[in-house]
């Protein structure tokens, strides 16, 4: 047998695959635990990524069974049905990443959206996710009927369109939303009232979302080169680890904002983070930084019943904080006889676009 014929990338596509899906699924729990330790509560944004995590295990198990039956593998040692078992994992494969890219795209805009209550940043976010979402329809349509019914997978034996021009269009408008996002953040991030390392530092959260970008174009360049090939169970190894490294890093960068390092970047910057919570952020017990005070009773004379990372919305509010004395003034030691005062804030915030 010919040499070149015992190649074969099948083991290190299945390991790739599987080290992706694990390192997505670690940043999705990593990111619920975070939230609900600060906030007890989770949000639309963290719906999304826990679909998109649960797409990703469902695109990672078709990849796998494309692998079982051949993928990595040269053409001429594999018999017809495993031929056409592979294909019908692509095929699946294919419109689970679509729909889980798009999930974890809309987590992240989202998340940057809730940071501003600014109007017009709110509704390019709007019209962004209407975009996004368009996108994925479209995508997951052609996706679906790339070749002629009834057997819409066999890319090899059908009739079919363009396969390597729809990955082109689905590489670049990809590659367009990716930098509407983080063009997004950096509309937010650039109006915070605070230093300009301090908003680079913020900004460098959002902006490592850039490896998407190299990913999609890795998948991108592979899937030009390569899918009209002749031996494509083969040669298509590079398209499916570039697509599977594109999923996860998404994934990934989508969670990274709330980890809890750059959550509480996020709070030293101004943004709106942490309003109330049970754990450090916003506690309602809260020492302020004074060695002769210490605060022991704050009444809020307006609560808010939205979501913790949600900016305050537009108008003004009142807020009354009473500093009582400590307990420990009314003992019978000499500090008894100091006089003790009580002190009222009020509080006013005022937000325009």
């Amino acid at each position: 047998m010919n040499p070149e014929l015992k190649k074969t990338w099948t083991p290190a596509v299945n390991v790739l695959t599987w080290f992706m899906l694990v390192t997505a699924i670690l940043s999705v729990l990593t990111r619920l635990g975070t939230k609900y330790f600060m906030f007890r509560k989770f949000t639309i944004d963290d719906g999304l990524a826990a679909s998109s995590m649960v797409l990703c295990i469902a695109q990672s198990i078709a990849v796998s069974m494309g692998t079982a039956n051949g993928l990595g593998q040269h053409r001429d040692l594999l018999p017809d049905f495993r031929v056409e078992n592979m294909m019908k994992a692509e095929y699946a494969g294919t419109i689970l990443f679509i729909a889980g890219i798009c999930c974890s795209k809309l987590s992240l805009l989202i998340f940057i959206r809730n940071l501003t209550p600014a109007s017009l940043d709110r509704r390019f976010s709007l019209v962004l996710g209407i975009v996004i979402g368009l996108w994925t329809i479209a995508s997951i349509f052609t996706a679906a009927f790339q070749c002629h019914l009834p057997q819409t997978w066999d890319y090899l034996n059908g009739k079919c369109f363009d396969r390597t021009a729809w990955w082109n269009y689905l590489g670049v408008t990809n590659i367009l939303s990716e930098g509407g996002i983080i063009g997004q953040a950096l509309l937010v991030i650039v109006r915070i009232q605070t230093d300009f390392n301090r908003k680079v530092g913020v900004f460098s959260v959002f902006l490592i979302r850039v490896v998407v970008v190299i990913a999609i174009i890795c998948q991108l360049a592979y899937a030009s080169s390569t899918l009209s090939s002749s031996d494509s169970t083969f040669d298509t190894w590079a398209v499916v680890v570039s697509t599977q490294v594109a999923q996860a890093l998404s994934i990934v960068t989508a969670c990274s904002p709330q980890f809890k390092p750059f959550l509480d970047n996020l709070r030293s910057s101004g943004m709106g983070l942490g309003l109330s919570s049970s754990n450090g952020y916003g506690s309602k017990h809260k020492t302020y930084g004074m060695s002769t005070l210490k605060a022991s009773r704050r009444t809020m004379e307006t609560r808010s019943d939205t979501h913790e990372l949600v900016s305050l919305p537009e108008g003004s509010h009142h807020t009354v904080v009473t500093l009582a004395p400590d307990d420990d003034a009314e003992s019978q030691s000499s500090r008894s006889n100091i006089i003790m005062e009580t002190r009222t804030w009020t509080v006013t915030e005022a937000f325009r676009d």
